[in-house]
């Protein structure tokens, strides 16, 4: 699992890479580390995966649908903006099916408002933003494993950043809570890669 992390860590250029057993379970953790739950809005995409949107459901909070543009088929900056609310706290740009979405758009709606942005490129690992890897532009990105994905270990997910906080977070939340930070206290899972699953990774 760690010779997995270290190659993706390289491969992107990142400060951080957590395996995780499933995209699914990166998703939750991203939110958890962005302290995200009771209360909060995430805007997300409704043309995607459910975990999309349920990963916002699992930490008690709303997911807010806007609309895709209709060529790439991503979420439209242009109908993000109109959605934010003194409760918005992050956004789940999908790269769908290997296309990145409007980053830019994005990025800047993002920085304006004080938003967490968490990348679901799922379906995007290699895909580039001008000149970026996609999962790299945000506070944090997320890929897929899956049988159905570029990369196919039969299942597991990864999640990079440069984010020192995200990162530790994310750690623990994936292994039952137990982290080496004194007094910081989170609610873990056995979200855990397998090291067979890493080792087909490899």
């Amino acid at each position: 699992v760690q010779a997995l992390e270290s190659q993706i860590r390289t491969y992107f250029g990142v400060r951080y890479a957590v395996a995780l057993n499933s995209a699914t379970a990166a998703l939750h953790a991203s939110l958890v580390a962005c302290g995200i739950g009771s209360g909060d809005e995430v805007i997300v995409s409704p043309y995607t995966f459910s975990s999309s949107a349920s990963c916002v459901l699992m930490v008690g909070a709303k997911p807010v649908f806007a609309d895709i543009q209709d060529d790439i088929f991503c979420i439209d900056p242009k109908c993000i903006e109109p959605l934010i609310t003194t409760r918005t706290r992050a956004i789940i740009p999908v790269h769908l099916c290997g296309h990145p979405a409007d980053m830019d758009g994005i990025m800047r709606i993002a920085k304006e408002y004080g938003l967490f942005v968490i990348e679901d490129a799922a379906q995007a690992i290699g895909a580039i933003y001008k000149g970026k890897y996609v999962g790299t532009i945000g506070d944090c990105g997320i890929f897929s494993f899956n049988k159905s994905k570029h990369i196919n270990t039969g299942e597991g997910g990864m999640l990079i950043t440069n984010d020192d906080h995200i990162a530790e977070i994310v750690r623990a939340v994936r292994n039952h809570g137990e982290i080496s930070v004194p007094d910081l206290k989170v609610l873990g899972y056995n979200y855990r890669m397998t090291e067979i699953t890493a080792a087909i990774g490899l």
